[in-house]
């Protein structure tokens, strides 16, 4: 009789706390955010972020029943740090890596981002494979990732590598001849439209993930959110959204 009533006093507060989480989840909107920079996926727009990426995940949770803001935190790098320690519940959108993985649980890809060596107009280098980069000193954005094949020639300094801010310090960098080329997003890049500054070619193709942090009580919808992201891709869905921002 004691083992029977121990018992539904613990399932009592199992479910206490599952409630509790609940009503956590649909007082307290989700936070969400995102890169300040990597049209027309995402980008800050004052206060927020805004793009593919925040319209996708903001559709998924209504969907749900859960309320959601995308805001602006900062540098891309505090939008990682932040959903590390759980003040940010979901990144819109980034590339999975393993040492992402051990703070962000990944939805399945949703989104195929290809990344874009820029060189200067009057530069005549157009790699066609990763291994054309090893000769020619390159530029890259702090905080970014470019797919873990390519951070690993990073992380080991097989690549010769300048870290900068922005892309406009990349830019800058490229016309002063002082590096050969950048690395980053085709469209990012695209839309930014760098003066003297040209596409020489795309050096390799990411998937774009949600990304939750394991410290976020949203953690648990990932299924749900999975089974979402299918039917959408299925629909077309995303590719609906993705349309508001084409140029």
């Amino acid at each position: 009789m004691k083992k029977l009533l121990l018992s539904t006093i613990i399932l009592s507060l199992i479910f206490l706390v599952i409630c509790s989480y609940a009503i956590v989840m649909q007082e307290k909107p989700v936070i969400m955010s995102g890169h300040y920079d990597w049209k027309p996926v995402m980008w800050q727009d004052g206060t927020e972020i805004i793009g593919v990426g925040p319209d996708v995940c903001q559709t998924i949770f209504t969907e749900i029943g859960i309320k959601s803001n995308s805001v602006y935190i900062g540098s891309w790098e505090k939008v990682q740090h932040n959903a590390k320690i759980g003040k940010v519940d979901v990144i819109v959108a980034l590339y999975k890596t393993e040492e992402r993985e051990e703070y962000l649980y990944f939805s399945d890809p949703y989104v195929v981002d290809p990344i874009s060596v820029f060189i200067k107009e009057s530069s005549d280098f157009y790699p066609k494979t990763k291994e054309d980069l090893l000769d020619k000193k390159g530029i890259i954005t702090v905080g970014d990732s470019y797919g873990q094949e390519i951070d690993d020639m990073i992380a080991s300094k097989i690549l010769d590598i300048i870290e900068v801010n922005t892309p406009q310090e990349a830019s800058s960098l490229l016309i002063e001849n002082k590096a050969d080329y950048f690395l980053y997003s085709t469209y990012a890049g695209k839309n930014h439209s760098f003066e003297g500054i040209k596409d020489a070619g795309i050096i390799a193709n990411q998937y774009f993930y949600i990304g939750i942090s394991k410290n976020s009580p949203v953690a648990e919808k990932l299924p749900e959110i999975n089974r979402i992201l299918e039917e959408y891709k299925q629909n077309g869905i995303i590719e609906v959204i993705s349309s508001r921002y084409q140029q």
